[in-house]
């Protein structure tokens, strides 16, 4: 009830977009289960031919994500929201009607482009939001993610048990014609509530802004906004940020779609729907936690939590390889599942506080390419984190590939967190 408190006290134009977000992420979720299937069963791919495309569409990603993130900040946010929605809708069609893998690999591509309108949305909500908002908006924002995701690819693994090539292409039609909804919808809202309008005066305020600090500042970071230009402390915790991001995504985040089902499907005691399992324990448990912690945490330490992070996937990851080398199928997958709910943890830690550390650090006049760097990271990391994964399985494995990737959030993805600077040091620094 105190969430949903939190989410009705937000304005009208706000819970409304939240509400659209659901709809895209449903989208995103629908085709994640059938697009190897459809490329190896209606185009003729082999296994190691199919997962170029997820390849591709990082690569897409990897390049608008900088692009859109640039646009947001020198013309406008809605601006590359739109034109990341075109990608979205024109990627999923040709899907829909490619004969070939070669068109398929043309399809990821222009869907990864698509995939930056989540460095403009974030950046939308940063203009949209008052900074108290950010913390409750951002928390929502990542429970909306996971719980339209995991929808998503329940209807998708749905379509996919059905192994039909007449469903397959619908799936992807009827995302091209969500994403063509979610286009109209904001189109509406923007000029509903002259949104366009409200994130042009905070641009310009935000380009205005002479802000001297004081000792009495307690800001727990340093923002872009604190003098005329980026200083050399800005950028260096902007690095920071972004290269634990990219460690982070490489040892964790990727490998829950490359590693963690790898070790799955290789396990002869465990069955195969034991990765529908996964993905229900992992939606519902970041959803429910998500509910329960973001009023309590909203005005927490977020560095800090940003922190536990690589910490709580660590401690999944472990967990995990330890279910694994029980005897019984039943007490495999029960601590299976408390690692996942582990892992949803951190994710609901991640959701919180990275948005909220990269918005106050770049502030309104930068926030689209802090974000666009924060998404670039987290592409590259679904390039490398495949790879690393494949090179440990092919022979070069002394130890499971998930303690490897544990041993790796704690001693090369925590460390540039903990050179973060927090309200504590901050406030000794200026003392």
């Amino acid at each position: 009830m105190r969430w949903l408190r939190e989410f009705m006290g937000l304005p009208v134009y706000l819970r409304s977009m939240l509400i659209v977000d659901l709809v895209c992420n449903f989208g995103i979720g629908l085709v994640m289960p059938i697009e190897l299937l459809f490329t190896t069963h209606s185009l003729g791919a082999t296994m190691s031919e199919a997962t170029l495309t997820v390849t591709v569409s990082s690569v897409g990603s990897l390049i608008c994500h900088p692009i859109i993130g640039w646009v947001s900040d020198k013309r406008s946010a809605w601006l590359g929201m739109y034109l990341a929605l075109v990608f979205s809708v024109i990627g999923p069609v040709l899907f829909a009607f490619a004969q070939s893998f070669p068109m398929a690999l043309v399809a990821a591509f222009i869907s990864g482009l698509g995939m930056s309108m989540a460095t403009a949305w974030t950046s939308i909500l940063t203009l949209i939001s008052t900074e108290e908002q950010h913390n409750i908006v951002y928390g929502i924002n990542q429970a909306e993610l996971n719980l339209g995701i995991g929808l998503g690819a329940a209807v998708g693994g749905l379509i996919a048990a059905g192994g039909s090539d007449f469903l397959y292409r619908m799936g992807f039609a009827a995302r091209g014609v969500g994403f063509a909804f979610v286009a109209c919808a904001l189109l509406i809202l923007e000029r509903r509530y002259r949104l366009r309008d409200l994130t042009s005066r905070r641009m310009i305020k935000a380009h205005q802004v002479d802000t001297r600090p004081t000792p009495a500042t307690s800001s727990p970071y340093p923002t872009a906004e604190s003098s005329t230009g980026l200083t050399r402390q800005v950028l260096v915790t902007m690095a920071l940020l972004t290269v634990g991001t990219l460690f982070m995504d490489i040892f964790g985040y990727s490998q829950f779609d490359a590693g963690l089902v790898t070790t799955l499907i290789s396990d002869p005691h465990v069955p195969r729907w034991s990765l529908s399992l996964v993905d229900v324990v992992n939606t519902f448990a970041v959803v429910i936690m998500n509910v329960i912690l973001l009023p309590r945490l909203k005005n927490g330490n977020h560095v800090a939590m940003l922190r536990t992070v690589p910490l709580c996937w660590a401690a999944a990851w472990l967990l995990i390889d330890l279910a694994l080398t029980f005897s019984t199928t039943a007490s495999a997958l029960a601590l299976a599942s408390f690692g996942i709910i582990v892992f949803g943890f951190g994710e609901v830690m991640l959701g919180i506080s990275q948005p909220v550390v990269a918005a106050r650090l770049a502030g309104a006049r930068f926030s689209g390419r802090m974000f666009g760097l924060l998404n670039t990271a987290q592409s590259l990391g679904y390039i490398f984190g495949p790879l690393f994964a494949s090179f440990v399985l092919a022979g070069h494995q002394p130890i499971p590939l998930l303690t490897a990737c544990a041993i790796g959030l704690v001693i090369i993805a925590l460390p540039w967190f903990l050179f973060i600077r927090t309200a504590k040091s901050v406030r000794a620094h200026t003392a």
